[in-house]
């Protein structure tokens, strides 16, 4: 090995040792690891007593995936002392049909030397389809329009006095798409920003493992479990697709952190604002938030995940649900 030769270790808690392989002792690699292990132990910590599932990260729709969000990227960044900073923004603006697209680069950089410690890119258009399309009742449908030439999809009622009811939705193309410009460049900044958290902090493999994995390494137990013991576990345990295996609480107690974190998160993730989700929650179980017990935050955890985005904004826009509920 030549004189230059360097070798760099990369571990996932984002720490980054440089050893010359020449000049390096035997005695300065154990401190550098052993400066590393420390880091890990710290990361680990973070994420289970100061992180929230549900807030700051959770699982990917349709697998048992963890991803990290951006609330829990803002609280690694001040662990870590990173700042963000956006290095470049391409966007293509049609006045005429309205579509726009953003492409931006951030890089996060060390508050107290400014050594850029890692970037990411992130793009969203108004092609996509929860921007270029809307849902719409048939009422609202623009006059002349085939409406058997639309993609319709069938509701069912989640009102009181309604449930069970069916009602057809039909997709429209967005006719006022320069109201979702803001959106759009604010979706692009936040999938660079996540892009960058993970990549400087080495928690991109993390935060894609099942959740098995997720909760190993976050507990600090590695990958040297039995396989017999791990297999047994995974059988004991409920799986992660079902979202409700881990909210079925004894009654009578109060909510917990991770359950408001869930609710919170949840509801966010479908353009409910604050006082929606308080609004929410009186009209699941006619309290407010903090008042929940254990079960009754199970059953606003339930109603949201069954309930889609254009749901939640109908009833939020019903006399049902006034926005100013406490």
């Amino acid at each position: 090995m030549g004189s230059n030769n360097v070798v760099t270790l990369q571990q996932q808690s984002g720490a980054v040792v440089d050893i010359d392989t020449l000049g390096g002792s035997a005695l300065e690699m154990s401190r550098s690891l052993d400066e590393m292990k420390a880091k890990i132990e710290i990361v680990q910590r973070f994420i289970k007593d100061v992180m929230i599932e549900g807030l700051d990260y959770g699982k990917i729709p349709y697998t048992d995936n963890r991803t990290l969000f951006q609330p829990g990227a803002d609280k690694l960044n001040a662990l870590y002392g990173y700042a963000r900073q956006i290095v470049f923004k391409d966007e293509n603006k049609n006045d005429k049909t309205g579509h726009y697209d953003v492409t931006i680069r951030i890089k996060l950089c060390h508050k107290g030397t400014g050594i850029v410690v890692g970037e990411g890119e992130g793009s969203c258009s108004t092609m996509e389809s929860k921007y270029r399309y809307r849902w719409v009742y048939e009422s609202k449908l623009p006059r002349g329009i085939d409406k058997e030439s639309l993609v319709t999809e069938i509701f069912k009622s989640k009102k009181k006095g309604e449930e069970g009811k069916e009602y057809a939705k039909y997709r429209i193309e967005n006719a006022d798409l320069a109201d979702v410009w803001n959106t759009v460049l604010k979706m692009a900044i936040k999938r660079a920003y996540l892009s960058a958290t993970l990549a400087a902090t080495g928690l991109s493999g993390i935060f894609s493992q099942e959740e098995e994995d997720f909760d190993s390494w976050v507990d600090g137990d590695g990958n040297d479990k039995p396989e017999k013991e791990k297999f047994e576990k995974q059988r004991a345990t409920p799986k992660a697709s079902d979202e409700r295996a881990s909210f079925t609480p004894p009654t009578g107690n109060k909510l917990s952190d991770k359950q408001y974190g869930k609710i919170v998160g949840d509801a966010k993730r479908k353009n409910v604002d604050e006082s929606g989700i308080k609004s929410i929650v009186q009209f699941v179980k006619g309290k407010s938030l903090s008042d929940l017990t254990t079960a009754e935050a199970s059953s606003v955890i339930d109603f949201i995940a069954k309930t889609n985005e254009e749901e939640l904004q109908d009833l939020l826009m019903s006399a049902a649900l006034p926005g100013d509920m406490a």
